[in-house]
């Protein structure tokens, strides 16, 4: 717990941007570590979804998509490593912001990154990659920015239908089944999430992003500009 503390106190603290959720310090109370933020008061971004009918969500994907450019971008490069619509913060102007940097890395050498069980085993399948999903190793689970791209598909999906990836599927372990047999999630028909922007473009952009092959995905660069 202390090392996931350390590495998210390392990550979040030196990051200022308009889509990633602001870091104002770590505050201790007897034995428990609290890392402190803004509060948020529309909730994370799949609540407001749903309980906002008329969000924007092109806005909101794009500016999802803007914070994984600066995170990549950055110097160190900081790789999310859990991109999800839980992870995600709807400020009180209704902006994304990008939180949870528990399973963050700075990049400052590529040798340089030791990884406990817990980081190896951490996250869900309807957001992790092939890649991860058939790791035998920490460092063949490694999260990368190919990774975050793919999580990032999965966010679109969750924006646009209110629910997570997979939502027909109960079991954790049919939805890895799914995905490292390089099966996607259906695409939604229903007339109201193509209303929300879900059209043939959108579809083939996240297509795009859960390409098998990690270096055919496009960068986060690329989505912003896709999406822009």
């Amino acid at each position: 717990l202390l090392q996931r503390i350390a590495r998210e106190v390392k990550a979040w603290s030196s990051l200022d941007h308009p889509n990633i959720l602001p870091f104002l310090g770590l505050h201790r109370l007897g034995s428990t570590s609290y890392l402190v933020s803004p509060w948020m008061g529309n909730g994370h971004a799949l609540d407001f979804v749903n309980n906002h009918p008329d969000a924007d969500i092109l806005k909101l994907v794009w500016q999802i998509a803007d914070g994984l450019v600066y995170l990549h971008t950055f110097d160190p490069q900081v790789i999310h490593g859990d991109l999800k619509g839980a992870n995600i913060f709807i400020s009180e102007s209704g902006d994304a912001c990008i939180a949870d940097f528990g399973l963050s890395e700075l990049k400052v050498q590529e040798n340089d990154l030791t990884y406990s069980t817990p980081w190896f085993a951490a996250g869900h399948p309807r957001w992790q990659a092939p890649e991860i999903l058939s790791a035998e190793s920490n460092e063949q689970a490694r999260r990368t920015t190919q990774t975050d791209v793919f999580a990032f598909g999965r966010v679109m999906l969750e924006l646009f239908t209110g629910e997570v990836p997979f939502a027909y599927i109960n079991y954790s372990l049919q939805v890895v089944k799914n995905v490292l047999n390089g099966e996607f999630p259906d695409r939604p028909d229903d007339a109201t999430v193509v209303e929300k922007g879900l059209n043939d473009t959108m579809w083939v952009l996240m297509l795009a992003c859960w390409s098998i092959d990690p270096l055919q995905r496009p960068s986060a660069r690329d989505l912003a500009s896709s999406l822009q």
